[in-house]
């Protein structure tokens, strides 16, 4: 319980640090910060794409190889978005009290090695287990970039 408890601390909001530094100081660093924070939100989510996408590429041969029906990779579909859409909403609430670089991070680590184990596997049940694992975690993604674009961004 101890090393799950320190494992859950990296989540915790970001500390207040006081400004010590001068107004053209802290102007230089923002803008600094400003940019590579952005760039590392947009590539960050579209690797988020690319994990979320990738089913769609993989259909043609699951029916082909695996001789899965259509209507059974519909419900495959379906699970993905029905957790997506669930972890999108409760991640906004977690993504809010927690520390978003490595909400989104971890997030974005799961969703790939949910990904990995998909290919692993033959089982339309296991399929469908992996790919709701894979929804839940993609729900981490835009909850966490939110609220970094409010933190380093105006309106």
């Amino acid at each position: 319980m101890v090393i799950f408890n320190k494992v859950l601390k990296i989540f915790d909001p970001v500390p207040f640090v006081p400004v010590t530094k001068s107004g053209s100081e802290l102007d230089q660093d923002y803008k600094y910060w400003r940019i590579r924070i952005f760039y590392s939100i947009y590539i960050g989510y579209v690797f988020f794409y690319f994990t979320r996408k990738s089913f769609t590429f993989a259909m043609p041969s699951l029916i082909e190889d695996m001789h899965f029906t259509k209507a059974q990779l519909g419900v495959l579909g379906s699970v993905l978005y029905v957790t997506y859409g669930l972890s999108k909403f409760v991640s906004g609430v977690l993504s809010d009290r927690s520390n978003p670089r490595y909400f989104m991070a971890i997030g974005l680590i799961l969703t790939g090695f949910a990904n990995i184990l998909f290919g692993f596997s033959s089982s339309i049940f296991v399929f469908g287990l992996i790919w709701a694992f894979n929804g839940i975690f993609q729900g981490w993604g835009w909850p966490a970039c939110t609220k970094q674009l409010t933190y380093w961004f105006s309106r």
